[in-house]
């Protein structure tokens, strides 16, 4: 969301992305994170109340096309790992889903969640995303 909507941090996620886009990283997610972005808009629109539809659709675009610009790993490719993590570590599935990814790739996992940088660093490599 960071990315897509100005919240605290969004400015750091940017740059961050941005940069490593322009250095030819490869990026990666699990193919539930769009419909996470998307919830996090409704909640911005129907909850929070600080942002309107019309900038809710423009969110949307942005979100679907740095969503495009990514490599997408399955729920159904990392559930097993997932489940494993996720019971040891005592981390919800949601969460141990985009660690198992960052194992499965070899990867740092990037969060601007304290919370779950702190759970996430057990397992694999995490760095958090702090405003600077």
């Amino acid at each position: 969301m960071k990315l897509v909507a100005t919240e605290p941090g969004s400015d750091e996620a940017r740059t961050y992305i941005k940069e490593s886009l322009e250095k030819s990283y490869t990026l990666y997610t699990v193919n539930m994170a769009l419909a996470e972005g998307l919830n996090a808009i409704w909640k911005h629109v129907k909850i929070h109340k600080d942002l309107n539809l019309e900038d809710a659709n423009s969110t949307i675009q942005d979100l679907t096309n740095v969503y495009s610009k990514l490599k997408i790993l399955t729920i159904r490719e990392l559930c097993e790992q997932a489940s494993k993590i996720a019971f040891t570590y005592n981390i919800t599935i949601y969460d141990a889903l985009y660690v198992a990814a960052a194992e499965k790739v070899k990867a740092t996992l990037y969060t601007a969640d304290q919370k779950f940088h702190n759970k996430a660093k057990k397992v694999i490599s995490s760095e958090l995303l702090k405003p600077s």
